[in-house]
């Protein structure tokens, strides 16, 4: 059964930060605190409500359809969503945008 699924298609970038935050805040100098941390790990992965839940659905079965708006660094998850034979008839990329 086709499925129209409406939301989102992100990238989730997910960092690891191998120690507590609190080890690096500073109480004596918390009115000039910086929220920038160097993460020595970093990967990319697929996501966004829309995507998630196609997938799952291809999974068990189903014929998912995305209905989304990307951005111009849309191609590797166009990819993706082929290989798994998910169909992108919905999808509208917008130019000079980032997909989500």
């Amino acid at each position: 059964m086709r499925t129209l699924i409406c939301g989102s298609l992100a990238f989730d970038s997910i960092m690891v930060f191998q120690d507590h935050f609190k080890n690096h805040i500073l109480p004596d100098k918390i009115h000039m605190l910086n929220v920038s941390f160097l993460v020595p790990e970093m990967r990319r992965e697929y996501g966004g409500c829309a995507g998630n839940i196609a997938y799952n659905l291809k999974l068990l079965g189903g014929e998912p359809l995305i209905m989304a708006t990307v951005g111009d660094d849309f191609g590797a998850y166009a990819e993706r969503l082929d290989a798994h034979a998910i169909s992108r008839d919905y999808i509208r990329h917008i130019a000079g945008t980032y997909t989500a």
